[in-house]
């Protein structure tokens, strides 16, 4: 008789450092700017790059934002923070092994990888937790995860998820987060994306800020809103994608729109780049700029909406 396979689920998101003390976050941003698909130029230009960039007053900036971050949730990060409920609640919804790992902070794919090989676990599903792929997003991940796995000497099945932008649940999760919101008494409605170099785009992404306009869209529709904005964050350069969120708002403010509401359906889970970045930097920014209000639209953390998505991929992949 054939055993039935045992199955488990694998989700991956980026990471966060193990504290905002400077040596944590510098350890943290040294492996992350390390990557080849985060900074793509040889290993030892790379390296030459990244010792230049931590070893200056970025990581004691980094250190800082990171300190304020822990600060909104009483001294410890988001994503620890959300990811236990969301475990559990997978854990038990679906009564199978559920593993978070981290890219760059802990428990990192590799711990994941050696507790699913102990458990010999047959068939895994692996979704990074990015709704757009890119190559320095859900690329790194994936290419981790099966360079792991290629390790096993009984190779599990995989059941690999590169991107979730227009899939109906998702879209429903965030739908159902805005509706939390008054969002139709707004001024606009603004959907704030990560951005990409320019040059990653040309080569590797040139499908990724059409699938950030198709995801603003898909909300709209469902919202029956007419007008949004999408703007992109987080950007290096000018040489990275656009519009800059800052400089939308900024438009936004010349022409009379004084009270914003921010999605970024980038993030599933708050961190840096929705608290400080947008919630607390960009906030203030359009505040001082003359803004009244501008209201940032929680990311989908463990919201039940959130959780269904993920148990109801599970089901339809791993039938």
């Amino acid at each position: 008789m054939v055993k039935e396979a045992r199955t488990a689920i694998l989700l991956i998101y980026t990471g966060s450092p193990d504290s905002y003390r400077i040596w944590d976050v510098m350890k943290y941003l040294f492996r992350f700017l390390n990557d080849g698909r985060i900074i793509s130029v040889p290993a030892f230009f790379r390296f030459l790059i990244v010792s230049r960039h931590i070893f200056s007053f970025c990581s004691y900036l980094s250190s800082k934002r990171y300190k304020l971050l822990a600060d909104i949730y009483q001294g410890v990060f988001p994503l620890p923070f959300y990811c236990d409920t969301l475990k559990n609640r997978l854990r038990n919804e679906l009564n199978t092994d559920v593993y978070i790992g981290m890219c760059f902070g802990r428990p990192l794919i590799e711990d994941c990888l050696q507790a699913i090989e102990k458990k010999k676990i047959s068939r895994i599903m692996v979704m990074p937790m990015y709704p757009h792929y890119s190559s320095s997003a859900s690329g790194v991940p994936l290419e981790r995860t099966i360079k792991g796995l290629s390790k096993f000497r009984v190779i599990p099945e995989i059941v690999s998820i590169n991107s979730f932008f227009n899939e109906k649940g998702f879209i429903s999760a965030f739908v159902e987060r805005i509706k939390e919101y008054d969002y139709q008494n707004f001024d606009e409605i603004i959907f704030s994306y990560h951005s990409l170099p320019l040059a990653h785009v040309a080569k590797w992404d040139s499908s990724y800020p059409e699938e950030c306009i198709e995801t603003t869209r898909l909300i709209c529709n469902e919202l029956g809103i007419k007008t949004a904005t999408t703007g992109f964050q987080s950007q290096m350069s000018e040489k990275w994608l656009g519009p800059a969120t800052k400089s939308v708002i900024a438009e936004m403010i010349k022409n009379g729109k004084t009270r914003i509401l921010v999605v970024a359906p980038s993030f599933v889970s708050d961190c840096l780049e929705t608290e400080i970045e947008l919630n607390v930097e960009l906030k203030k920014f359009f505040l001082d700029s003359g803004g009244k209000e501008l209201q940032l639209v929680k990311s989908l953390n463990d919201h039940p909406a959130w959780i269904d998505f993920i148990a109801q991929k599970y089901r339809n992949l791993m039938k």
